[in-house]
């Protein structure tokens, strides 16, 4: 990858959401604490990526990534109790901390089949509440190292942190209705309205302050961890946002309200895909230097590896989608002005991202300019290998370009063995075919099948081959289904919790076979982890 210097050599990485690790400290959701033990367990299976979806700050019962909070907070379910200092400090606190752990409540989320996201937040938040009030009663105030280092961290992520922790107290005093539903001053974020708002609510907006403060601290420590493993994080730039956000809320003369994003038709879906997302005002964006996407930008530079730009399209031309559907259409015309616009922000893109590469999420209707485009800059797209199909049958990983990333589908797509089951035989038998190099009827799914068809991308010429977790393991789970809402959506889990990873009798055999199969496609790490008991 021309634009990411630590991927010249071939890699291996796996792709799962944070959300879906278990430990067995945990409270029903993933957190940075359960990242080590599975770097531990990425070494042995011969994987040095791990891509995740985004980690931004949601609502309380909100599980869509895609629709955050904030384009810079953290979601605070991603918090480590164990590693807040408060309460690694106060032996009340702790006790209290490991009492709760070990209750009933935290004992009934950590079984949960799925992420209870909304319950592992007020679990957490009761104890963060706790170690807040701590933090202010022995270091605000005084002359403290840890006081010191609140009030750094909060000028330094000042251009964001403020208005978002104001936002999100805002919202809670008024019971998590729409901003445009407060009173006018607040909605045009009159002075003298949001200085009574701060005054007014100054304990919640520190306690929101609080969280990112301990999140990024245990954030840092996660790259550590992974750097001194050999693992690159792989993160996700969102491309559009929620109405309900911060970023909107206190930067709305960059917004449209008239319009919403969202898809053409296309092969994927008919009528096209209205996300009710407010459209970006590009022009305005452009003329003021594209100050709030740089420092988006950099912001994900500094938390990432590597990270993705979700719907790179949509910065060549995006979909308006309007009230009468017939007026739908892209929000600006001429092949050179999309071009230009496109060229333009990928270019800053890569100027602001480094030292971190940067890759484009380039799926769908994707016109040959913007190809060209991300070629020249060194940017590399996605090989999804399923889709590469033509007229001449299904395209052989083995002839994808270095530069891209070769995977066996993404988070809206079916797990590998449920795809096997879903596509007519014909299908089964073309793809068949490319992997196994000579026509035949393809067999039902197995595990032969599968380290056939796993072998077949690990041998691409892709820079990154990425296999979800589930395919690893041959599993029909699945993280979401576009087009539906529904609790099952995002919210899946890892059958065992990170610690059984390197014991599980089924989880060893899926380490060795993966191992196995980043020797055979040349995609195994340097000073790699040990290989695992059989």
């Amino acid at each position: 990858m021309n634009n990411a210097p630590c991927l010249r050599e071939k890699r291996a990485g796996v792709v799962l959401p944070l959300s879906a690790l278990r430990s067995g400290s945990d409270a029903g959701v993933g957190d940075t604490a359960a990242l080590v033990p599975f770097f531990d367990w990425m070494r042995s299976a011969g994987l040095s990526v791990l891509q995740l979806l985004p980690l931004h700050d949601l609502g309380p019962s909100d599980s869509c990534p895609y629709t955050a909070l904030s384009a810079f907070a953290l979601d605070s379910a991603f918090i480590s109790l164990g590693d807040v200092p408060e309460i690694q400090d106060s032996p009340s606190l702790r006790r209290a901390a490991q009492a709760a752990l070990r209750g009933e409540p935290a004992l009934r989320l950590r079984r949960a089949r799925r992420v209870p996201f909304a319950e592992a937040r007020r679990f957490k938040w009761t104890l963060l509440e706790k170690a807040c009030a701590a933090f202010e009663r022995r270091h605000l105030g005084r002359n403290s190292h840890r006081a010191d280092a609140f009030a750094a961290f909060c000028r330094r992520h000042r251009s964001w942190l403020e208005d978002y922790a104001l936002f999100r107290a805002l919202k809670e005093e008024h019971s998590w209705s729409s901003w445009r539903q407060w009173p006018r001053a607040l909605q045009d974020r009159e002075p003298a309205a949001l200085d009574a708002a701060r005054r007014r609510l100054a304990g919640r907006i520190r306690f929101h302050q609080y969280l990112q403060w301990n999140l990024f601290a245990q954030w840092d420590r996660v790259r550590r961890a992974a750097a001194e493993r050999g693992i690159l994080l792989f993160g996700d730039i969102p491309f559009g946002l929620s109405v309900e956000s911060a970023d909107v809320w206190s930067h709305a003369d960059l917004f449209d309200f008239s319009v919403s994003m969202g898809a053409p038709p296309d092969q994927y879906s008919v009528t096209g895909q209205a996300w009710g997302l407010p459209a970006y005002r590009w022009e305005v964006m452009e003329e003021g230097g594209h100050l709030w996407w740089r420092e988006r930008l950099r912001h994900t530079r500094d938390l990432y590896d590597i990270f993705r730009i979700d719907h790179a399209v949509g910065f060549f031309r995006t979909w308006l989608v309007r009230p009468k559907a017939e007026e739908s259409a892209f929000d600006i015309v001429g092949r050179e002005q999309q071009w230009a616009r496109g060229r333009r922000f990928f270019t800053l893109a890569l100027e602001e991202g480094r030292p971190a590469g940067v890759a484009a999420e380039d799926l769908g209707l994707i016109p040959d300019f913007m190809k060209e485009t991300l070629e020249e800059l060194g940017i590399p797209g996605y090989k999804v290998t399923r889709w590469q199909d033509t007229e001449d049958g299904y395209l052989n990983p083995r002839n994808f370009p270095r530069v891209s990333v070769a995977t066996t589908g993404n988070h809206d797509t079916s797990s590998l063995a449920a795809w096997w089951a879903e596509i007519p035989q014909e299908a089964r038998d073309d793809y068949w075919e490319m992997v196994r190099g000579k026509a035949e009827t393809a067999p039902r799914f197995s595990h032969a099948v599968q380290m056939r068809i796993l072998r077949n991308l690990y041998e691409a010429g892709s820079a990154l081959a990425l296999v979800s977790f589930q395919d690893l393991f041959g599993s029909r789970a699945r993280v979401n289904i576009p087009g539906t809402i529904t609790n099952r959506n995002w919210t899946y889990r890892m059958p065992w919790p990170v610690e059984d990873l390197l014991r599980a009798p089924r989880s060893r055999r899926a380490t060795t076979a993966a191992r196995r199969l980043a020797v055979l496609g040349g995609r195994l790490p340097a000073e790699p982890g040990p290989i695992p008991p059989t």
